[in-house]
């Protein structure tokens, strides 16, 4: 049903995937979902095309940075879980 004056929604395409890739792309995050069902579909979508759009080497340095080096909040977190369990334990 079409309004005058009001045009249909349409998704964001900010990788200008063609009609085929963008089915290839909804295959693969239900897939994703059903293997990891406890990571929400924004993480999985950005996993994905930034999978999709980087070269291999983009991505090993990217992992290579996750592995040694720590992450930005760790200490922050880390402090903060230290005061809570002293909390708890008085």
């Amino acid at each position: 049903m079409e309004i005058e004056g009001y045009d249909r929604k349409k998704h964001e395409n900010h990788f200008n995937y063609t009609d085929d890739q963008l089915q290839e792309k909804r295959l693969a995050l239900k897939t994703m979902k059903e293997l990891y069902p406890d990571v929400s579909s924004y993480y999985a979508e950005i996993v994905y095309d930034m999978c999709k759009n980087s070269s291999e080497e983009e991505i090993e340095k990217i992992m290579k940075k996750v592995e040694n080096e720590p992450f930005k909040y760790a200490k922050q977190n880390l402090e903060k879980r230290e005061k809570e369990k002293e909390i708890e334990i008085k």
